[in-house]
């Protein structure tokens, strides 16, 4: 079991470590320690943890990197990491988009301002 692959999904999900702790009724500390490997998890907790996370348990349990991944309600199947990047890279294109309208809308609002 791979505590990475809990967490790039987790990560994936956007869930933060002490979301998905309380879920499960655990400390945030103890879920880190799922994560960093530092802290054996039983079956159960594993499939707690999927149930959460909304992947199937195999996929966590799965040390090859493939796994299906749903996102967005379209499956995805894939090394895990290359999903994450593929997400990483659209989240900031939109942010980016974001940033160039914040940056349009705000030279709008001081060139109405100036003209008072």
């Amino acid at each position: 079991m791979d505590g990475l692959k809990i967490k790039m999904v987790r990560d994936l999900r956007g869930y933060s470590q002490d979301y998905v702790a309380t879920k499960l009724g655990i400390s945030q500390n103890t879920y880190s320690g799922y994560e960093t490997n530092q802290t054996n998890i039983s079956v159960k907790t594993l499939e707690k943890i999927a149930e959460i996370l909304e992947v199937p348990a195999s996929d966590l349990m799965n040390t090859s990197g493939i796994a299906n991944f749903e996102i967005n309600n379209g499956t995805v199947f894939g090394n895990i990491e290359t999903v994450i990047l593929s997400q990483k890279e659209l989240y900031e294109q939109i942010i980016a988009s974001k940033d160039a309208e914040i940056a349009r809308l705000e030279k709008i609002v001081d060139s109405l301002l100036s003209k008072k």
